[in-house]
């Protein structure tokens, strides 16, 4: 008989006898063959596996069962059916179909069988006890759920991993929606002392000093995170105990838009490194202020020095000088040997007099106090010309301000220490000076035409001369500038702002 040729009072009365048989109202023997076309019509239209059990083989099995286990009717019907469960799942199963068949368990359970091709599946089943052919017979529905179990496991791996890589990130993590946390990692309990389970559902404002700040702190990231994927700050917060600490705290938005204001944000504890940072601060500032204070030390020394030397040496040499030339003009003009010696005497004394003012000139020029900047820069590049080889064109642009002593006496020496190295290192032929002035800072450059320089050498801690040079700059807020320039050679820039009183009228 064709189910899709029945009519539908045919069916139902089909459905009706076999009803009465299941109940044991009717009589088996009266349906004969229309009973189990009826268990074909039901099983064939069923979208689970359909099967029919009796003396612990199959009577009767839909197609999707033969589906999913890979073997054919024929086969299915001689097999014993606990031959197809996974042998360690086998006691488990049938206990919880006896309990299913005594209306203990009502809900569907799970177990492993093998195919005919070897593999595993998971099948869901529920039975129920019936009348088939006279005699007891057990009606079951499975399901393959595979697909459902390997998503599922899948999905327990996937959150496991989840799970494991939040408490293995150091930072505190929490997941906030409106404000409030609903997912937090391990790390909140290092950082901030709260167990996570005390913070999920729990508003924000919980790990801040107020309600101010943390509602500033909120707008910061909803307001930035609208227009970015991600933001990074740093702000106060607050500990369980009370202890106030510093965080570094990046918020991500999660997904394309904050359409549900959902964000993510690591919290990582810097207080420490902030006291270090302000620490090490501190510790250079005082080591610049030592440093200004040496240098201006050793620049007073220098010129006492120096002045001590003019005055003195050079009034003496001046003098012996003198003495030399009176002697030479007592002397007889036969007494040739006596002569000579008394020449070179007197050669003798004028190059210790131009050694005694190299010598004062490199303590202090005193053109440096007595003329001012430009004409020391002039100086010092004829200077630096005549004794390298090294052409040195200087261009002096500054304006009727005088720039103040201090200040003169630092740009200066950066001068001499970039000459020095252009002496050096350059291997240069020619180089540009440029002195230049305007009402918010003087500026210093030097081009050479030598081999460069490398980013390495000048980031090079062992570079005393750049250090220096730097520092000296850095006391009066300036900065220097060094690169490469083409087509060959080497560009230094110095530029220091001008403030209030460094200048002079």
């Amino acid at each position: 008989m064709n189910p899709e040729r029945m009519s539908k009072k045919e069916l139902a009365d089909m459905v009706k006898s076999l009803r009465e048989q299941l109940d044991g109202t009717g009589t088996p023997a009266s349906l004969g063959t229309s009973g189990e076309d009826l268990y074909k019509i039901l099983a064939q239209s069923s979208q689970v596996g359909f099967y029919i059990m009796q003396d612990r083989h199959f009577k009767f099995i839909n197609s999707h069962i033969r589906d999913y286990t890979g073997y054919s009717e024929e086969d299915m019907l001689k097999m014993n059916p606990a031959l197809f469960i996974l042998p360690e799942d086998r006691r488990k199963t049938a206990k919880n179909a006896v309990m299913m068949l005594k209306e203990q368990r009502f809900s569907p359970y799970e177990f492993r069988i093998v195919t005919k091709d070897g593999r595993i599946k998971w099948i869901m089943e529920t039975v129920m006890s019936i009348k088939f052919r006279g005699k007891r017979a057990i009606l079951g529905n499975s399901m393959d759920v595979t697909e459902r179990k390997e998503a599922s496991r899948r999905l327990e791996e996937l959150e496991a991993l989840e799970s494991s890589i939040l408490d293995a990130i150091p930072q505190a993590v929490l997941g906030l929606h409106e404000r409030r946390i609903n997912f937090a990692n391990h790390a909140v309990k290092i950082i901030f002392g709260w167990h996570r389970e005390e913070l999920i559902g729990k508003s924000i404002r919980m790990i801040y000093r107020n309600e101010e700040e943390a509602d500033k702190i909120g707008d910061i990231f909803y307001s930035s995170l609208e227009r970015q994927r991600t933001f990074e700050t740093e702000f106060p917060c607050m500990c369980k105990d009370g202890r106030e600490i510093i965080c570094r705290m990046k918020a991500s938005r999660i997904g394309e838009k904050l359409r549900e204001k959902r964000i993510v944000v690591t919290y990582e504890d810097i207080t420490e490194e902030k006291k270090a940072q302000e620490e090490l601060e501190r510790s250079r500032q005082d080591l610049r202020n030592l440093s200004v204070h040496l240098q201006s030390v050793r620049e007073e020394e220098s010129t006492r020095v120096a002045r001590k030397i003019h005055d003195e040496l050079g009034q003496s040499l001046t003098a012996l000088q003198m003495d030399l030339s009176w002697l030479e003009g007592k002397l007889p003009a036969r007494n040739k040997s006596i002569r000579e010696k008394t020449r070179s005497m007197s050669d003798l004394v004028d190059s210790t007099i131009d050694s005694v003012h190299k010598i004062t000139m490199e303590l202090r020029p005193s053109m440096l106090d007595d003329l001012g900047l430009p004409a020391a820069i002039e100086w010092q590049a004829g200077d630096f010309q005549k004794r390298s080889g090294i052409r040195c064109q200087a261009n002096i642009r500054c304006g009727e301000g005088i720039i103040k002593k201090e200040l003169a006496t630092t740009i200066f020496r950066i001068f001499q220490e970039t000459l020095t190295n252009i002496a050096r290192h350059s291997k240069a032929t020619q180089c540009r000076v440029a002195l230049t002035e305007n009402e918010k800072e003087v500026c210093l450059e030097v081009v050479d035409n030598g081999i460069g320089i490398t980013q390495w050498q000048i980031d090079d801690p062992h570079s005393f001369g750049i250090i220096g040079m730097r520092e000296r700059a850095h006391l009066w807020g300036g900065t220097i500038y060094i690169r490469n320039v083409k087509p060959s050679g080497t560009s230094v820039k110095v530029m220091i702002p001008l403030g209030k009183g460094e200048k002079q009228k």
